[in-house]
């Protein structure tokens, strides 16, 4: 059911971050949305690790609280179906903090709440 998980860090300078991360790093850039222009999420590949890297603007426009002090970052849990992975969740009596939509990447995205409050976004491919 679940497939992969990766940390979405939050992000002022997207592209500092970028520089940081790809060209110092040595991160490959496997994602970027929009394709086209200012990215507001990108994921890079190191090795067998991954991580994102989000800007604060697009995470308060996904209707995300996040980031608060102590929260800097997300857990993203990618799944083969998001609907069904949350209705698991939320059997198990998982807060679900928002519902499955798509997302205007075009992806299935839905935010549950680990047992301190962290968030987790459960995404699968939009079907």
């Amino acid at each position: 059911m679940f497939l992969s998980a990766f940390p979405n860090l939050y992000t002022s300078d997207i592209n500092r971050s970028l520089t940081f991360y790809r060209d110092l790093l040595e991160f490959e850039e496997t994602f970027r949305f929009p394709d086209k222009g200012e990215p507001e999420h990108v994921e890079l590949r190191l090795g067998d690790s991954m991580i994102a890297l989000t800007t604060y603007a697009a995470a308060k426009e996904g209707s995300v609280s996040a980031p608060t002090p102590g929260h800097p970052f997300e857990l993203t849990i990618w799944a083969e179906d998001a609907d069904r992975a949350v209705n698991r969740l939320r059997v198990a009596e998982v807060p679900v903090v928002i519902e499955p939509k798509v997302h205007k990447a075009g992806v299935r995205r839905s935010y549950v709440s680990d047992p301190d409050g962290n968030w987790l976004a459960i995404v699968s491919r939009n079907k």
